[in-house]
């Protein structure tokens, strides 16, 4: 039997007020199902959606809901002691503000405050009160501060709206905690606009030697773009494509959590920047092409993940192109634009270590290694677009990566966060065993 994914780790839940309480219960029994020891600590309000007993039941330990407990009940500060995590969820926005704040005034926030160990938080409340300025500045002061915020996603809401604000489904919530638990600290793709909730502005301090990232990225530079491009036709409408640059952001983030210093170009995406990344922002190809030759000088690996538009318009129409004036039929006059990984493979023999992505609808294998010969690359990888579980804007992939000797590996079915992880551990172990790689990286 194989070893459980959280065997013998301690892990603190706290419960807050809201109807997505009733999610932690199953989040508590499928961490305990891994092997998980949980401790489960409510406020007063979570009470009122779920019974304490329920969770006593699922966790077989006692539940502290009270900081004024008797004799044999549980102590605030020893219910963390030891414990490998504390997460919170649902977290509301009047926790969150408590937390930032520095309030202990429930179960939660004081042994919140008392902890030592890494903690998670997982908001869920109204799209208003989750745009709000004072709760999106309470998100980044925490963020800032070390916790891991699992950002919330958009649904039905409690309220009966429809928006962002209902907490993350329990499978990616525990997805994240065993990213975490697991010597990584690249977490499942976080759904918030960038300007939602901005990126720390100083790396994060882990004092638990468990946690620490792998290293075996460090002093190595990777350059990856991500997300599409657009082309103008006229001020209201571009040429572009449906690539949400999921995959390339959880690329970055993977390579930063191996210890890389991490370059992402992007294309128009909502994504959050990843931890500890270096962000550049670009809209069209020619000026992603730019920013690669501004970094490429430093650059021990470049990855191109970003769906460039392939054609532009010869010249884009100064101003909005009116339909009664062109009649049945429009033609547009378009030119091809440079492809960026193929430059970058024909650099000279300094080049950095390169890999293209192919997204690909059919004849999978032949246009994958067509490609991978003709732009000069290390290693591409094909993605299957047919499949809409897998395709544009899914937050699951699959893919076969190409060498010049054929196929290096194959990945099923699996989340983005995880195929990123096991793309660059491929990715850098074949970097190092190439001829771009003599000891110690050098640029």
């Amino acid at each position: 039997m194989s070893q459980l994914l959280l065997q013998n780790r301690k892990i603190v839940l706290g419960i807050t007020g809201g109807i997505a309480a009733y999610k932690a219960c199953e989040l508590c029994r499928k961490l305990i199902k891994n092997g998980a020891d949980v401790r489960v600590v409510m406020t007063e309000a979570a009470c009122k959606f779920v019974t304490p007993h329920t969770f006593a039941a699922l966790s077989h330990h006692e539940v502290m809901t009270d900081l004024f407990a008797d004799a044999e009940g549980i102590d605030h500060i020893a219910i963390t002691n030891d414990a490998d995590l504390y997460v919170v969820a649902p977290a509301s926005a009047n926790t969150l503000a408590k937390f930032a704040a520095g309030i202990a005034d429930n179960a939660v926030t004081t042994s919140v405050l008392a902890s030592a160990c890494p903690i998670v938080v997982a908001p869920a409340m109204n799209s208003r009160m989750l745009l709000n300025p004072a709760t999106k500045d309470n998100l980044k002061t925490l963020q800032e501060r070390g916790f891991y915020i699992i950002a919330p996603e958009e649904g039905d809401l409690a309220c009966g709206d429809h928006g962002m604000g209902r907490m993350r489904n329990v499978d990616d919530i525990f997805s994240y905690i065993c990213a975490l638990l697991n010597e990584h600290i690249a977490l499942p793709y976080e759904a918030l606009p960038q300007n939602y909730l901005p990126s720390p502005k100083a790396p994060i301090a882990i004092t638990q030697t468990k946690l620490l990232p792998k290293s075996h990225g460090a002093g190595i530079k990777i350059v990856i773009t991500a997300g599409p491009t657009e082309e103008n036709i006229d001020p209201a409408r571009v040429i572009t494509n449906k690539s949400s640059g999921k995959m390339g952001y959880a690329l970055a983030q993977m390579a930063a959590t191996m210890g890389a210093d991490v370059t992402l170009i992007s294309g128009p995406t909502d994504l959050a920047t990843p931890n500890n990344v270096k962000r550049i922002d670009v809209t069209s190809a020619s000026q992603m092409l730019d920013a690669v030759k501004s970094q490429i000088g430093q650059a021990n690996i470049v990855i191109g993940c970003a769906a460039v538009a392939d054609y532009r318009l010869i010249e884009p129409m100064q101003t909005k192109l009116k339909k009664e004036e062109h009649g049945e039929f429009l033609t547009l006059e378009l030119v091809r634009n440079e492809d960026i990984i193929s430059y970058v493979g024909h650099l000279d023999e300094d080049r950095p270590f390169t890999v293209g992505f192919a997204a690909e609808s059919d004849h999978f294998e032949e246009n994958a290694r067509e490609k991978l010969q003709r732009k000069n690359l290390d290693l591409i990888v094909l993605n299957d677009i047919s499949d809409p579980e897998i395709g544009f804007n899914s937050n699951d992939n699959a893919a076969t990566v190409f060498g010049p000797k054929g196929i290096v590996s194959s990945f099923g079915k699996m989340s983005k966060i995880k195929l990123a992880d096991l793309l660059m551990e491929l990715i850098l172990a074949e970097y190092k065993n190439s001829k771009h790689h003599e000891g110690l990286p050098t640029k």
